[in-house]
């Protein structure tokens, strides 16, 4: 095996996106760590593989229910790119990892890419409870102030925290949000605070992913 060849494994091992590599007939010819780590598979037990996990849930981006498939599949079958969808794949502990998948064809193999979106799922789930209880308690339709600043209702966030909190939903760490703006880090977690306490949430992914839900804030 060439010097290159160990420097890209090297490099592909050190990201946390998973990355499988299969043939055209789905053998697992590859996996990076944190593919094998998403999975819940040592790499020595998933080379060779000619199937994976069969997904519990899959979605579009959007929402929309698709074949529990993996892209992988599709992509080898059509020879076309296939659009990111959200998976849950059951893990041998029992508990679901939720990726989000995507694939193409390179000659005669086929590159899946994984990204874990556990978090940021669990957080949206707990945005969706959330608004509902409000709804249920009926603080949803605005209190007749005026003022706009209702529980559930949109707007709650000042120009500058509307700002931050896209930014981070565009997967921006704090330190380049606060590059992009002009402001300190410092300044940036004063903003965090702030919406996070405007959004009724309790850490900065579930205030983005209520700021999301709501609409206040676009998808990334």
């Amino acid at each position: 095996m060439s010097d290159s060849t160990l420097t890209a494994a090297a490099a592909l091992d050190a990201i946390d996106e998973g990355v499988l590599v299969q043939d055209s007939d789905t053998h697992v010819v590859y996996a990076n760590r944190a593919a094998g780590e998403l999975l819940g598979l040592d790499r020595d037990e998933l080379r060779g593989r000619s199937e994976l996990p069969t997904p519990c849930e899959c979605q579009s981006e959007s929402g929309e229910a698709l074949p529990e498939r993996w892209p992988g599949v599709d992509a080898l079958r059509t020879g076309r790119p296939q659009r990111p969808r959200v998976m849950g794949l059951p893990r041998p502990d029992g508990r679901v990892r939720w990726v989000r998948a995507s694939a193409r064809v390179i000659g005669r193999s086929v590159l899946t890419s994984l990204l874990d979106v556990t978090a940021l799922r669990h957080a949206e789930a707990d945005a969706a409870t959330l608004a509902s209880r409000l709804g249920g308690d009926g603080k949803g339709q605005g209190n007749g102030s005026g003022n706009g600043q209702t529980a559930a209702g949109k707007g709650v966030l000042s120009p500058r925290e509307h700002q931050v909190v896209e930014l981070l939903a565009s997967g921006n760490t704090g330190e380049e949000v606060a590059e992009r703006l002009g402001i300190s880090p410092a300044t940036v977690r004063v903003h965090v605070r702030n919406a996070t306490g405007k959004l009724g949430a309790n850490t900065r992914t579930q205030a983005v992913a209520i700021a999301v839900a709501r609409g206040e804030v676009a998808a990334p």
